[in-house]
């Protein structure tokens, strides 16, 4: 004993890793992580066959993602590696940049072009299996193309800019129209039209979405009245939870308490085209539309005769809402929840309107697209 306290440094830190050790075996697994907005690894099935395993699906890789979700005090270290990280000066984190303003940007230098081109592959399918039915394509930019002046210099993003418009240029050749959504959200870029800590638009930069998709149908797009405008406060997005910036500024979430007659989704009927619930935990964003849902259909008896269907991912999910003022009934599909069925439901529910609205980055990597030929 007396040798020992000759090393109190390696006696602290092995107690500190005793102490530790013992902890992480008495608190249980947690499920969620709120603050990253994320599901956690959990214990891995132990087997012969997984310990032989070398690769990302074998047993010691998997401990090892689940000793790292799991051990204890994880969202206080989280936020001492944060704070002490900003000391230092760093200004990014986890792939995710501070730019001005308090807005958060996502590192971008490459895409899938392989993916890309599969998919535009895909959606040409779609147009040909559905000839008679008008054919609307919207690709939605990052926050960093449209907010330029707030990116931090040399951050050296990809230009999704002409990107997007050469994808509107060859699906034109198969029936699309290209809805040129990027001139608008351009010309409103002093307007809070992104989230500072999440990669989607705002209800307002939805807005501008739908005014231009209204412009192309040669629709009139509906104002909504301010006193319909609702909001709540303290939403922290995909871009916090990946950088966890200690002195982030939460956002502000809208919507529209717009008047609609029936809301169903998957087959069940809800009251509401939003999920009040989702404002009491992290993702608020999952107000809109319940999340993620497979087929979600909305009728409006006061909207003129009509139905359009949406294909998309997130971005549409505060978009939607105004499009049911201009139409009777509108079908919203996400490939991610439904396995096949998109030309049947087109048949089914008389479609004959359709828009593809989808982020220029999940547009080059969703791997759910080949559902859109069945």
């Amino acid at each position: 004993m007396k040798d020992l306290k000759r090393y109190p440094v390696i006696i602290l830190l092995f107690g500190l890793i005793g102490i530790f050790f013992i902890a992480n075996l008495l608190v249980p697994a947690k499920t969620f992580s709120e603050m990253e907005n994320r599901y956690l690894n959990q214990l891995p099935k132990f087997s012969l066959s997984a310990i032989m395993d070398s690769t990302s699906k074998g047993y010691a890789q998997k401990f090892e993602q689940y000793a790292n979700d799991q051990f204890a005090l994880r969202d206080q270290w989280i936020s001492l590696k944060s704070r002490c990280e900003a000391l230092l000066g760093k200004t990014e984190n986890n792939g995710i940049v501070y730019g001005k303003k308090d807005y958060l940007f996502e590192k971008y230098r490459t895409f899938d072009a392989q993916r890309l081109e599969k998919n535009l592959g895909y959606l040409e399918e779609f147009s040909a299996l559905n000839p008679d039915v008008n054919k609307y394509i919207m690709i939605v930019p990052g926050s960093y193309n449209i907010l330029s002046d707030l990116v931090p210099v040399g951050l050296g993003n990809i230009d999704q800019l002409p990107l997007i418009e050469e994808v509107n240029s060859r699906l034109a050749k198969s029936g699309y129209t290209g809805v040129d959504v990027s001139a608008n959200l351009l010309a409103h870029a002093d307007e809070d039209i992104y989230y500072r800590t999440d990669h989607h638009w705002t209800t307002q930069g939805a807005w501008y979405g739908y005014e231009r998709f209204a412009h192309a149908m040669g629709l009139a797009a509906i104002i909504p009245q301010q006193p319909l405008a609702q909001s709540a406060e303290g939403f922290w997005g995909t871009y916090y939870s990946k950088a966890k910036k200690y002195d982030a500024m939460a956002d502000t979430i809208t919507w529209y308490d717009l008047p609609v007659n029936g809301v169903t989704i998957d087959g069940e009927a809800f009251d509401s085209m939003y999920d009040m619930s989702a404002l009491d935990t992290r993702d608020k964003y999952a107000l809109f539309l319940h999340a993620n849902n497979g087929v979600t259909v909305i009728k409006n008896d006061s909207a003129p005769e009509g139905a359009v269907m949406v294909i998309k991912d997130s971005y549409a999910n505060c978009f939607v809402p105004f499009l049911t003022q201009n139409f009777h009934k509108v079908v919203v599909v996400d490939l991610r929840s439904l396995p096949k069925g998109v030309n049947e439901l087109v048949k089914t529910e008389q479609i004959r309107n359709v828009l593809v609205l989808y982020s220029f980055s999940n547009l080059s990597s969703d791997a759910n697209l080949p559902r859109i030929r069945y």
